[in-house]
């Protein structure tokens, strides 16, 4: 009898555990299932990255992915994170929801795999030509979408996320299917990066940098650039004519020597503009040497600004490096696409 009564318990749990994998299976199917007027679409999103250096005019026409990035610079959060289904015009036609992120393992960086599902597709199927992209834009907090208007605050020291976004061109949808888009969809930062450091042999002489702070800037952005309607993909931005500048100037913010400070768009270039320029204080020895004004031009060979002023760009890295010769502050300025880290560094968002 005793017998009888553990085998029929062992059977017993062996059902209950057959029905749990079943009721497990059977949630995972109607899950996975795709409805007979919506479109699931599968795609992999990746941080915009090349390493040459920036000039005039010139868009994200080529991406390479040799480096990790840091962390932040390169993160999605998957609760911030909208997807929209848009016409030929940059339209939005439909959102894409039942969204899923999982982070891939890649040597270049960060990349995350995608799907999601644009319901009820049916009516507007034959209008969609692309898939945007809005990350770290607190989307869910607008009750309308206006991507054009969509803006981002500072928050300087407590931001985790670089506001991104990006757009690729559709393949032709077939409902009740899912769509795997073979090429990666590239995102860009709507932020700049700016860092100042002497030269390396400064500190031998008894040099240091006692306090900097960028003059003029603005504490929102736009998460998107000016012309995003008019791209097919993100490598189609130009730089010449994609400046968005939300006007919300503010005096100063705070600069640390060899650390990266995030900032939104500026406007140096144009008609009245007041220009953003970086203020130094150096010391010698630990007594105050002398205060210095960098700009965001081109220097000459013997550090003096020269040329019309560059705009501060997004997903543009403007590094400065400072160092004393002949009695003289020689100034040399770098204006970089925004590559992946080359090199440790510490950061400030």
């Amino acid at each position: 009898m005793p017998y009888h009564i553990k085998h029929i318990t062992l059977i017993a749990v062996v059902g209950i555990m057959l029905c749990l994998v079943m009721a497990a299976c059977s949630d995972s199917n109607a899950e996975d299932a795709i409805g007979m007027d919506d479109v699931r679409v599968a795609f992999t999103l990746a941080v915009a990255d090349v390493r040459t250096t920036r000039a005039a005019n010139e868009g994200w026409d080529d991406y390479d992915h040799p480096l990790p990035g840091i962390e932040k610079e390169n993160m999605i959060n998957p609760d911030d994170l909208y997807i929209a289904i848009c016409d030929g015009g940059g339209n939005i036609i439909g959102d894409v929801q039942t969204i899923k992120v999982v982070p891939t393992s890649d040597p270049s960086g960060n990349k995350y795999a995608i799907t999601g599902v644009w319901k009820n597709a049916k009516d507007n199927i034959a209008k969609a030509k692309k898939i945007m992209i809005v990350a770290n834009c607190n989307v869910s907090k607008h009750s309308t979408i206006s991507l054009s208007d969509l803006t981002y605050n500072l928050d300087t020291g407590t931001r985790k996320y670089i506001p991104m976004w990006g757009v690729a061109s559709l393949p032709a949808l077939t409902l009740g299917t899912q769509t795997d888009m073979t090429e990666p969809i590239y995102l860009l930062r709507a932020m700049a990066k700016v860092r100042v450091g002497m030269r390396s042999d400064m500190p031998s002489y008894g040099y240091s940098i006692g306090s900097m702070h960028i003059n003029n800037y603005n504490t929102k952005g736009y998460c998107l650039p000016n012309n995003y309607k008019l791209a097919d993909r993100t490598q189609d931005i130009r730089f010449n004519n994609s400046l968005h500048v939300f006007d919300s100037r503010e005096a100063s913010i705070d600069l640390v020597e060899e650390r990266a400070t995030y900032i939104t768009e500026y406007d140096n270039t144009s008609s009245g503009a007041t220009p953003a320029t970086i203020t130094i204080n150096l010391n010698r020895n630990g007594k105050h040497e002398g205060t210095y004004t960098l700009y965001f031009r081109n220097y000459d060979t013997a550090g003096e600004p020269t040329g019309t002023p560059y705009d501060i760009q997004r997903n543009h890295f403007y590094t400065f490096m400072v160092y004393k010769e002949g009695g003289k502050l020689i100034v040399n300025l770098h204006v970089r696409r925004w590559n992946k880290r080359e090199y440790d560094e510490e950061i400030i968002m």
